[in-house]
């Protein structure tokens, strides 16, 4: 598995956490994300790892929950998964953004 970037996105949790724990003893936790595109006309799903004190953190995430997320894209040209992985290196819940009048 290669590392590509570092990449920050504002996202919506679209499956809650799940705590597990790799075959090698590893623990960490596993939830989906949903992105908009800036046009609106798209919806981009991920799955995202967070492991150690991020994935402590991100245990109660729950469906529906805006977070604030810096991850590392994974090449996963072994995996027939049909979702790319991501794995997170800083999750954190954000507030919905104050509505302007007028």
């Amino acid at each position: 598995m290669q590392t590509l970037k570092t990449i920050t996105f504002f996202a919506t949790v679209s499956n809650s956490a799940t705590s597990r724990t790799s075959k090698n003893g590893r623990n960490y936790t596993a939830f989906g994300v949903s992105i908009l595109s800036d046009d609106r006309h798209q919806t981009f799903h991920y799955n995202v790892v967070a492991f150690g004190k991020q994935g402590h953190f991100a245990k109660p995430l729950q469906k529906g929950t805006r977070i604030k997320l810096v991850i590392q894209a994974q090449s996963q040209p072994d995996n027939i998964a049909t979702l790319p992985l991501l794995t997170a290196i800083f999750v954190r819940p954000v507030r919905p953004a104050a509505r302007r009048a007028g």
